[in-house]
């Protein structure tokens, strides 16, 4: 379970007096936990990666809002931040990976037009899961499709 290895790392990081990692490892720890008293019940490993994701996009959205505002080491913390729960992420594929997994489904699925797309993405977020960028994937689909 990640909220296991969570709890694992910030002892860990309490051990080693690492002050940045313990704070993002205990808001992780703190998301996790709130997400889990919404829903009544204990998060699979794909929620707790969208929720850690979604952790992510926060940051980066605080990351160009930094940069506007002219506050460098704001943006610097926060790409420190990115950098830690990214480390809890699958490893994300590349977009020539994710090209060769679409080229795959379309011609497992026959998908000829861009009518099939909505089948083919269906497929393809299913067998990718959370390793994809859904706007990158979608982009490679409509190309192949419409190309």
């Amino acid at each position: 379970m990640m909220i296991n290895r969570i709890s694992e790392d910030i002892k860990k990081a309490l051990k080693n007096k690492e002050k940045d990692r313990l704070l993002v490892l205990r808001s992780l720890k703190s998301a996790l936990k709130n997400r889990e008293i919404e829903l009544g019940r204990e998060l699979s490993e794909e929620e707790s990666i969208a929720l850690f994701q979604s952790q992510v996009k926060k940051r980066q959205q605080a990351i160009e809002l930094y940069v506007r505002g002219n506050r460098p080491e704001l943006a610097e913390q926060e790409k420190k931040e990115i950098k830690i729960i990214e480390s809890y992420l699958p490893k994300p594929l590349s977009p020539d990976e994710m090209e060769k997994e679409a080229e795959k489904v379309i011609a497992e699925l026959e998908a000829k037009t861009m009518k099939d797309m909505g089948k083919v993405m269906k497929t393809l977020t299913a067998k990718l899961g959370s390793r994809a960028d859904g706007k990158i994937l979608s982009g490679i689909v409509r190309n192949k499709l419409s190309g």
